[in-house]
């Protein structure tokens, strides 16, 4: 039945209608209680306002839920004030209850009613009620209602104490949360009407109850809030598995950075280690020399000192002597007997002892290493700079020897094989922006072939544009340096280092007096890349499949190993340290088997 605009008095016409209406018809379709803000649809059926509201929010299309007309778009419902006036006054005389009215749809909040009885849901909060403590009703009683107690969030219902019960004692229900009505409605109800936010505006981006729905959001796009829970809950799904991902990402590169720190400091370590005992041998080595050559200048200069003081008090000894004798001669020589003068022997024996001491001084007798190659007397000042210049001869040449005898500690320590240098290694990855256009480089950096296609187009004054090859992203001014590359059956390729200043572009001699210091793999034949003509690699390699690269900056040497067999296949040595920094060098003409840089954990299994 549609009941619309009345001419009679409300009140009259309300008590003079109240026999001609059973409780069915003044019951929702919808809740299954007596109706509540009543309105009409455009077929004519009544139903609550916040019922017709909800299920249509709830619904993709708008249409009846009697008759399923469907609706072009939203009606706009105006509340029946004489049918609800009619309602309320069934209440009344029915169940005795003044005041009170059934619960709204879903039961969590009370209806609003005026002093005369008639619902005005656009109205303000009628005067006897709380603002913030208004009481819930029971959805399951009929009648007259009873105070709410307890909350199903679940079951989005209030229930008085006796209905709570299954909720309690049935395991059906035993995972559906109870809360106080009070705190349920917290934060849930519209702060307008007052009725359950279960109306989600996707244009206002917020909730929304069934009227505010019917009123000021009927053209925008709403949905049920389980609707658009289920949506936000699938993006929130989503964000936390990219969380997730990220997450792995971060830990992934975080153990392999962990992985690095570790492998530099063993790697520091066993540096420190070894320089640590080059420079114990280095300092033992000068303690020796310092040994020897402080102190054999000391012995030296004592012996020479001890001899020249043993000439000198032999001298003395002999030259108090002659004075002796000259005070004799004096005495004879005044003398006025000239036959005693002549017959004195004393006077015989000076001057032939004195002759050969004149003799004697005259040819060096003192010391027999003075007169050799010399003229003229030695003196014992003399004497001491023969013996000191002789022990420092000495000195210098045991000098000498203890340089060479670093330089064979020093030659010790060079590499020999890749097991040695694999303390040096790297790892290494490659430069794109240097590629030859027609080169493929993998997502890791680590691999190179040949393409059919050009694969680099943007131009660089880094590119190889006639070679084709590529250097790597890292480069080393100083220091020993180790890395392995897998060539596999690959027919065509060059391996070695490159300076950072030499020629890139346009047609060149791979050599080392332009830079490059490498190999070249071609037509089954091994050759280093020396100045024309290439120098063919003794040996035989037929099954040549990982080659390691050993860089040594400070010697200006390029090694290359065998990695299966362990030995040396080839090597450059520069006359002099290099001076600038030197990049990994990789070129392949073969389009099936790639070149493979080797990883840190590779080279180490």
């Amino acid at each position: 039945m549609s009941l619309n605009s009345a001419h009679l008095p409300r009140s009259t016409m309300a008590e003079a209608s109240l026999d001609l209406f059973s409780e069915q018809e003044l019951t929702c379709s919808i809740c299954l209680d007596l109706f509540t803000d009543p309105v009409s649809t455009p077929c004519g059926h009544n139903f609550c306002q916040a019922c017709i509201g909800g299920y249509w929010a709830s619904s993709p299309v708008c249409t009846c839920p009697l008759c399923k007309h469907q609706f072009d778009e939203r009606p706009r419902l105006s509340i029946n004030k004489v049918f609800a006036l009619i309602a309320d006054k069934y209440k009344q005389n029915r169940y005795g209850a003044t005041g009170l009215s059934a619960p709204a749809s879903n039961g969590l909040v009370d209806a609003m009613y005026d002093d005369s009885g008639s619902t005005d849901p656009f109205g303000p909060p009628p005067a006897n009620t709380k603002a913030s403590g208004d009481v819930v009703w029971c959805d399951i009683c009929t009648g007259v209602k009873r105070p709410a107690v307890s909350s199903c969030l679940t079951c989005t219902a209030s229930y008085c104490e006796e209905h709570v019960q299954p909720h309690n004692t049935t395991a059906f229900y035993a995972k559906h949360p109870l809360m106080d009505p009070q705190e349920a409605l917290r934060g849930r109800t519209c702060t307008e009407h007052r009725r359950l936010l279960e109306v989600y505006c996707r244009t206002c981006q917020h909730c929304i109850c069934a009227i505010c729905f019917l009123d000021k959001h009927r053209t925008h796009e709403t949905v049920s809030v389980q609707t658009e829970r289920q949506g936000k809950q699938k993006l929130v799904a989503r964000t936390e598995q990219e969380i997730v991902n990220r997450i792995k990402e971060k830990e992934i590169r975080m153990g392999e950075l962990k992985t690095k720190l570790e492998g530099l400091q063993s790697y520091a370590d066993k540096e420190r280690g070894e320089v640590e005992l080059l420079l114990d041998e280095v300092s033992a080595a000068l303690d020796r020399i310092r040994t020897q050559v402080v102190g054999g200048i000391q012995n030296q200069l004592e012996a020479v000192v001890s001899k020249g003081d043993r000439s000198v008090q032999r001298l003395e000894a002999e030259l108090s002597l002659l004075t002796d004798r000259r005070a004799t001669l004096e005495v004879q020589a005044i003398s006025q007997d000239h036959i005693s003068f002549l017959q004195l022997e004393e006077v015989k024996n000076g001057l032939s002892e004195l002759k050969e001491k004149t003799e004697d001084i005259r040819t060096g007798g003192v010391h027999p290493r003075c007169s050799r190659g010399s003229r003229g007397s030695c003196s014992p000042r003399d004497l001491l700079a023969a013996e000191s210049m002789m022990s420092l001869r000495g000195s210098k040449a045991s000098l000498r020897m203890s340089q060479w005898s670093l330089r064979d500690v020093k030659k010790s320590k060079q590499v020999s094989g890749p097991k040695k240098a694999r303390a040096y290694m790297e790892d290494v990855m490659l430069n794109p922006v240097t590629a030859y256009p027609f080169l493929i480089l993998s997502e890791d950096r680590k691999q190179v072939k040949r393409g059919e296609k050009l694969q680099f187009f943007r131009n660089s004054q880094q590119r190889f544009d006639v070679w084709s090859c590529v250097i790597a992203k890292e480069g080393f001014s100083s220091g020993r340096h180790y890395w392995e590359v897998f060539v596999g059956e690959n027919k065509d390729w060059k391996l070695g280092v490159v300076s950072e200043s030499a020629q890139r572009k346009g047609l060149f001699d791979m050599s080392p007096a332009n830079g490059y210091y490498a190999l070249w793999w071609s037509s089954s034949q091994l050759r280093a890349l020396t100045a024309p003509p290439l120098t063919k690699v003794k040996g035989h390699h037929p099954k040549l499949r990982q080659v390691g690269v050993f860089l040594d900056a400070d010697e200006g040497q390029v090694s290359f190993f065998n990695v299966k067999t362990g030995t040396e296949i080839y090597s450059f040595h520069s006359p002099s340290e290099f001076t600038e920094r030197m990049f990994p060098l990789l070129g392949t003409g073969d389009k099936e088997v790639p070149l493979i840089l080797m990883t840190t954990q590779q080279q180490l299994a």
